[in-house]
C-alpha cells in the first residue's frame, strides 16, 4: 500500500511540475531541464554536437530621423544591435559586421535610395547564402525594447544557419517583436519617388566618367552571378594582409600600396577580388607596386580602423608613406585595375621636355609606354612651377589622379596655356580658355577627354545611358566605313551634342549583339541601322543607306521609325550588351535581367565613385590623406559599432 501510494504520489508531483511549467526555453533552459547556453546569461558549452557552426552576416542600420521619439527609437535600435552582435558571437557562433547609416543629414549616397522626407528605420541585412534583403522596423509597433529586440532577432534568423530566437533576453517572453521585409516594388517606389524630387534640382557634379570608365561592368547584373570565393595562397602575387601586416606595409616609404578591402558576403566583392587577384599576376614584375586584399569578414575591426564601409567592400585604396593618395570604386576587367595602378604609380602630374610634346600630342607618353596610346592628355605650358595657374592645374590632378594623364612644360617666355589632346578623335585638340580656377579646369579636363562616339560593342557604363538626360543616337553598323564617316559628320557638330549623346558597335569587333538586336525586333539583315533611346521608346531606321542630320528630327523619326518601347517592367534592351560584356569576362551564366526603374538624371554622384559633387576651393583634394586609423578616429560623419 505504502509503495503504490509514494508511486501515486510522485506522477502527481511530476504532472504537476510539467503542467505548471511554461516554454523552457523562455527561461533559460533546454527542453530536457538542463541550462540554456544560448540565452546570453549562461555560460556553460554546448553538449557535442550540438556547437552552432560559425557564420558571418553583414548588416546596415540606415534610418532617417524627424522628431525625439524617432532618436530615441534609433538609438535603442543601435544598443540593441551592439548586445545582441556579442551575444550571438558568443553563444551562436554568429559574427554580425554592422554599420549604422544616419540619413537625417542625406550624408551618404546610400541615403538616395531611401524616402528623402519620411522617417524610416531599415535593416539591410546580407548573407552569402541568402543574398541581400531590407527589412522595416516600425517604432509605433515596437513600443519597448523587448519587442525591439525580437524584431531584430527575427530578422537576423532569416538570414542564419539556425534560429535565433532561443537567444533573447529574459523577461522577453510574453513580447511580439514586429519587423516586415521591404518589397522590390517598394524599393523601385522610393527610387522614382526621388528621381521625381531630384528634377527639381540643377545637377551638382560637374564630374563625367573617364576615358577609361566608359564600359565598367553593370553591378545589379553581377550581384545575381554566382561564384567560389578565390583562394590566396602564400605563391600568389596578391598578398592577404591583416592588421599588423598592413600596418607594416604601409610605412613603406619606396612603394605604392594598393589594397583591396573585401567580404565574401558579397557577389560584387567576390568578382572584384577574383580580378584584383588576376592583376597581381600581370603586375608582379613590377617592383615600385605592392597590391594586397584584406577579407573584412575575418577584420572585422582593421576594416572599422581603416573606415571601410559596407558599399565599399569591393574597394582598392592607394597609399604611398602611409598616406591615402585616392580609391577604385568600379570594376570591369583585371586589365582596368592594371591600367589604374600604373597612372597612380605614375604620379600626379608629370613634367617632359620640350622635344617630347610632339609624342605627348599624340597619345604617347615615356613614363607609361607600356600602355600604348592614350585616348587623352592634357598639356600644361607654365612660366614656372610657383605661378597661381600652375598651382591651379597641380590641385585639379590631385583630385582626377588615375583617370586622366597630366604633363606640364616650363617657359619663362611663354604665357600659361592648358591643352587636351585627343589623337584618335577629328576634332584632336580643345584648348582650355577659362581664369584657371578649379572648377572651370575640371570641366574642361572631363568634358574634352571623352570621345564624341563612344563605343558600345564591348560593353558600356550604365550611368551613361540610364541616368542621362540627353538620348543616346546609336550606329550599329559591320565595318561600315562610310556609313560610320556620315555618323561621325553629324555626332561632331555642337548643336547636336546639345541635346544628343553617340554611339556606335562594329559588329565585326564586338561582343555578340544578336539578343539585343532581336529584342529591337530587327535581326542582322537589319544593319547598318541607328536608333533613337529616349526615356520611354527607341526608334530604330534599318538598313540605312545613307545617314543625314535629318535623321534627328521628330517628323524623321515619327514618319519612318519602327518603335520600340522601353518599359519599367522589362529590362532595357541595351542590358543585354552589358550581360555579354560579364559573360566574356568571368564565363556564361544564364541571368534573369530584372527590369528598373526609367530614370531621367544624373545622380550627384555621378562619375566620381562615392564622394559626390565637390566644393573644390574648399577641399581640393576629395580622397583625404593621412593615417588611415587617424581617418577613423576624426571622421564625425560616421557611426560604426
Amino acid at each position: 500500500m505504502l509503495r503504490n501510494f509514494l508511486i501515486k504520489l510522485l506522477l502527481f508531483l511530476i504532472f504537476f511540475d510539467l503542467t505548471g511549467s511554461q516554454c523552457p526555453y523562455k527561461h533559460g533552459k533546454d527542453p530536457s531541464g538542463e541550462p540554456n547556453p544560448h540565452v546570453h546569461h549562461q555560460h556553460e558549452a554546448n553538449p557535442p554536437g550540438t556547437e552552432p557552426e560559425e557564420s558571418f552576416i553583414q548588416t546596415t542600420f540606415i534610418h532617417l530621423d524627424k522628431n525625439d521619439a524617432d532618436l530615441k527609437f534609433t538609438q535603442d535600435v543601435i544598443d540593441l544591435i551592439n548586445i545582441l552582435r556579442q551575444r550571438l558571437k558568443t553563444h551562436a557562433k554568429l559574427t554580425i559586421d554592422n554599420e549604422n547609416i544616419d540619413c537625417t543629414d542625406g550624408g551618404f549616397t546610400q541615403c538616395r535610395d531611401y524616402p528623402l522626407k519620411e522617417s524610416y528605420h531599415f535593416l539591410i541585412i546580407e548573407d552569402s547564402s541568402h543574398g541581400a534583403a531590407v527589412y522595416s522596423l516600425d517604432r509605433k509597433h515596437n513600443t519597448n525594447s523587448g519587442k525591439t529586440e525580437l524584431a531584430l532577432l527575427d530578422a537576423l534568423s532569416r538570414h542564419s544557419s539556425h534560429p535565433l530566437m532561443a537567444y533573447a533576453s529574459e523577461g522577453t517572453e510574453k513580447e511580439v517583436g514586429f519587423v516586415r521585409e521591404v518589397t522590390t516594388r517598394e524599393l523601385a517606389k522610393f527610387t522614382r519617388q526621388n528621381q521625381a524630387e531630384s528634377k527639381k534640382h540643377a545637377a551638382s557634379s560637374i564630374f563625367t566618367r573617364s576615358p577609361t570608365e566608359l564600359d565598367l561592368l553593370n553591378e545589379k547584373i553581377l550581384e545575381f552571378r554566382d561564384i567560389e570565393v578565390p583562394e590566396i595562397t602564400e605563391n600568389d602575387a596578391l598578398k592577404s594582409l591583416a592588421g599588423s601586416e598592413l600596418n607594416d606595409l604601409l610605412e613603406n616609404e619606396e612603394k605604392f600600396i594598393f589594397v583591396m578591402f573585401w567580404t565574401k558576403v558579397s557577389p560584387i566583392s567576390l568578382h572584384a577580388l577574383k580580378l584584383w587577384k588576376d592583376a597581381a599576376e600581370k603586375l608582379k614584375e613590377k617592383d615600385t607596386v605592392i597590391l594586397g586584399a584584406v577579407a573584412c569578414h575575418d577584420n572585422i575591426d582593421v576594416c572599422k580602423a581603416f573606415a571601410i564601409s559596407h558599399h565599399e567592400k569591393n574597394t582598392i585604396f592607394a597609399y604611398k608613406n602611409a598616406q591615402k593618395l585616392t580609391a577604385q570604386f568600379n570594376i570591369r576587367d583585371s586589365d582596368f585595375y592594371v591600367e589604374w595602378v600604373q597612372m597612380v604609380a605614375a604620379g600626379i602630374l608629370n613634367k617632359i621636355d620640350p622635344s617630347e610634346v610632339k609624342k605627348v600630342r599624340q597619345g604617347y607618353l615615356s613614363f607609361l609606354s607600356e600602355l600604348g596610346q592614350r585616348k587623352a592628355v592634357t598639356v600644361g605650358h607654365f612660366q614656372s612651377e610657383g605661378g597661381e595657374e600652375f598651382k591651379g592645374f597641380q590641385k585639379v590632378a590631385a583630385i582626377l589622379q588615375g583617370r586622366y594623364h597630366f604633363v606640364y612644360t616650363i617657359n619663362k617666355n611663354s604665357g600659361a596655356t592648358i591643352t587636351t589632346f585627343r589623337p584618335l578623335e577629328k576634332m584632336k585638340r580643345l584648348d582650355y580658355s577659362g581664369n584657371f580656377d578649379i572648377p572651370s579646369l575640371v570641366k574642361h579636363i572631363t568634358q574634352g577627354s571623352n570621345p564624341s562616339i563612344m563605343d558600345f560593342g564591348k560593353g558600356f557604363t550604365s550611368d551613361i545611358v540610364y541616368y542621362n538626360p540627353k538620348d543616346l543616337v546609336l550606329l550599329v553598323h559591320d565595318e561600315d566605313k562610310d556609313r560610320f564617316s556620315q555618323f561621325e559628320e553629324i555626332a561632331s557638330k555642337a548643336e547636336n551634342n546639345i541635346n544628343f549623346m553617340f554611339g556606335q558597335i562594329d559588329r565585326s569587333n564586338s561582343l555578340n549583339i544578336d539578343k539585343f538586336i532581336s529584342v529591337l525586333g530587327l535581326d542582322s539583315k537589319s544593319i547598318p541601322f541607328l536608333c533613337l533611346f529616349s526615356q520611354r521608346q527607341a526608334r530604330c531606321f534599318p538598313n540605312l543607306k545613307e545617314i543625314k542630320n535629318e535623321i534627328l528630327s521628330e517628323e524623321k523619326q515619327q514618319d519612318e521609325a519602327i518603335v520600340v518601347e522601353i518599359s519599367s517592367k522589362k529590362p532595357h534592351p541595351l542590358k543585354f550588351i552589358q550581360l555579354e560584356h560579364i559573360n566574356e569576362i568571368f564565363g556564361k551564366q544564364e541571368i534573369e535581367l530584372l527590369p528598373d526603374p526609367i530614370l531621367t538624371k544624373i545622380p550627384p554622384h555621378h562619375g566620381h565613385g562615392h564622394y559626390g559633387s565637390q566644393n573644390f576651393e574648399e577641399n581640393p583634394n576629395p580622397v583625404a590623406g593621412g593615417c588611415p586609423m587617424m581617418a577613423h578616429m576624426n571622421s564625425h560623419l560616421r557611426d560604426e559599432l
